[in-house]
């Protein structure tokens, strides 16, 4: 059996700073883990970014080859659990399970490919129990009235991914300072029992798992000791990521724990880092209602995963205006396709061949560190030569047509999950949020399409009664609502205005 041919890819590995070319552990096979949301509330588009950004690498590997087994958990059991459940009166357990359900439907609707594995904290006790007995084996941790930490200073290397110094960190108002810790950047691995708060039973007492060990107990049982790509946001790279690798490494005495690091940045709103303690967060809920999953891919992977998105106007409005020319090319080429098979003009004959390196330089892109931007630039051009052609009134087109539907649907869509909609169902659809926002912008409420199509037979009538100040009062009224008549011999038509 001959071995499956791989396409070559390059990744920015945090771990040294640099491009390197992505060469797995076992040929053909890659392992992936990504870290999940903690579930105590609904998810924020910086959350949806993170899902978005581990949905668009294993799409890029398996476009690649690779046989891919992929881990994303979810962390049920964590201090910020425990506060809120109180707050809402249920248990931790319920609330985790109340908002996981919440978070499945938000990547549903954000067209989130299915992991291999889902994982959770709390169906996970017992393989972290015996991998905190295994750190505490090696002589790495320690036991503290039925506290299990581990211990910094017998873990040389301690800082390697973050590049932070220990002495700085030690010297730091930032850090935690308690009696009972041998250093005090010494995390825990299992907390001690608390009344009122969930704990199972362990060798030190009741109690339950420190942050940071869940990742390394779930990564270990489902993808091995040692892992190719290891993904979360930039913000968890110190200490939860530092952290990973100190008491992965300890416990099996094999390094690295993962060879390749990938990390994306923020999502800004007004140029601010989006949080919860800023109060500038916008949930993807209410996000996904507002537009859809395919908007929500589109501006979300656009920018490269390690660039900052500043979320606003501008982005939503190039958004609408980037879906809009895809759409609007594909419906030419449905048109084109389904015309009457005739002998094709030499332009398409030179297209398919431009359609051929468009598909090579998406590929390339993609492979280039999952360069987003350079295969949407790709795609791009590739429009304007189909919309220059089309506009030219060339003969034939019919195979040029299905070629350019599948570079968008399939080159471009299977990784990014847009372009991928009946080009109809879609115009209509950013119709719809043109529409929404200019009457968001004008103060005043959106209109329907059956709305305006009513007000329209009623300005027909006005004009036929010679009642010309309602027919005035009905356009103006459209038009302050975003939305723009046009008289012409066939009728009267309509379309949402631009925003701005």
């Amino acid at each position: 059996m001959t071995q499956k041919q791989i396409r070559e890819i390059s990744v920015t590995n945090s771990m040294s700073g640099r491009k390197e070319r992505l060469e797995t552990r076992s040929p053909g096979k890659l392992t992936m883990y990504s870290c999940g949301p903690t579930v105590y509330n609904l998810i924020h588009i910086g959350n949806l970014r993170a899902g978005l950004t581990s949905d668009l690498f294993f799409r890029v590997f398996m476009r690649a080859g690779y046989d891919v087994t992929y881990v994303r958990n979810y962390t049920d059991v964590d201090d910020k659990i425990i506060k809120r459940a109180k707050e809402e009166g249920i248990s931790s357990e319920e609330l985790a399970r109340k908002y996981t359900v919440e978070v499945e439907k938000d990547y549903h609707t954000a067209g989130l490919l299915e992991p291999t594995h889902k994982t959770t904290v709390t169906t996970h006790i017992a393989e972290i129990i015996t991998l905190v007995e295994r750190i505490l084996a090696a002589g790495k941790a320690y036991v503290v009235d039925g506290e299990v930490l581990f211990s910094i200073s017998d873990f040389p290397g301690y800082g390697k991914l973050s590049g932070k110094n220990i002495d700085d960190l030690v010297a730091g108002a930032r850090v935690e300072v308690r009696e009972m810790k041998r250093n005090p950047l010494d995390f825990s691995l299992w907390k001690p029992a608390k009344p009122g708060e969930p704990s199972w039973d362990s060798p030190w007492g009741k109690g339950r798992p420190g942050w940071h060990i869940e990742c390394s107990a779930m990564s270990s049982k489902w993808l091995g000791e040692q892992i190719d790509v290891h993904h979360g946001g930039e913000d968890l790279i110190f200490p939860h990521h530092e952290n990973e690798i100190a008491q992965s490494e300890a416990a099996s005495g094999k390094a690295p724990f993962v060879k390749y690091w990938l990390h994306h940045v923020f999502v800004n709103m007004a140029k601010e880092k989006m949080s919860k303690s800023l109060g500038n967060v916008l949930t993807a809920q209410d996000f996904l209602k507002t537009y859809s999953g395919e908007f929500a891919r589109y501006l979300l992977l656009s920018v490269h995963y390690r660039s900052i998105i500043e979320f606003g106007e501008e982005a939503v409005d190039q958004t609408l205006n980037s879906l809009q020319r895809i759409y609007e090319a594909k419906q030419k080429a449905c048109e084109i396709l389904a015309r009457p098979l005739l002998l094709e003009a030499p332009e398409w004959a030179a297209f398919r061949t431009t359609c051929e390196k468009t598909r090579k330089d998406i590929d390339d892109a993609f492979a280039n560190d999952f360069n987003t931007p350079g295969a949407l630039a790709s795609v791009f051009i590739l429009i304007r030569e189909f919309n220059r052609i089309a506009g030219s009134g060339a003969q034939g087109g019919n195979e040029a047509a299905r070629f350019f539907i599948e570079i968008i649907e399939k080159d471009l869509g299977d990784i990014l999950g847009v372009g991928q909609r009946p080009p109809g169902e879609a115009l209509k659809d950013l119709q719809r949020i043109r529409g929404a926002r200019q009457a968001a912008a004008s103060g005043t409420a959106a209109v329907s399409k059956e709305e305006i199509e009513a007000l329209i037979v009623e300005r027909l009538e006005s004009r036929k009664s010679k009642n010309f100040a309602r027919s005035d009062e009905i356009r103006k009224d459209l038009l302050a609502r975003g939305v723009i008549l046009k008289d012409g011999p066939g009728g009267t038509t309509w379309e949402y205005g631009n925003i701005h």
